[in-house]
């Protein structure tokens, strides 16, 4: 299903993921939290099929902002979600990058 590892494949673990947020700004006249910054944080490292480190633990974190807007607060629920699904995106494409960009994956790949 495209979901399972090859047994026989290299393994990527994540762990201690979780996604923070923080108010950056605040309208001076309401007093309304106008910016947030969500940050995602992990670790991961990848394995060989061999248990063999093939990546070691290292941090992941991943950083965007995004505005809230006090006349629609719907919407805005609509866009926390979209940014955060986008974080996980960002995250997933670092985490590929930095794979592949391992000198002890390239040296497994065939």
């Amino acid at each position: 299903d495209g979901n399972r590892a090859k047994s026989d494949g290299p393994l990527l673990q994540i762990d201690n993921a979780y996604v923070s947020q923080r108010i950056i700004s605040i309208s001076p006249s309401s007093g309304v939290a106008q910016e947030f910054l969500d940050t995602l944080h992990a670790q991961f490292s990848v394995t060989g099929n061999d248990h063999k480190v093939l990546l070691e633990s290292q941090p992941l974190l991943v950083e965007n902002s995004f505005s809230f807007n006090s006349a629609s607060p719907l919407a805005t629920n609509e866009q926390q979600i979209t940014m955060q699904r986008l974080l996980m995106e960002q995250g997933a494409r670092q985490v590929l990058r930095r794979v592949l960009n391992s000198p002890g994956f390239r040296q497994q790949a065939p």
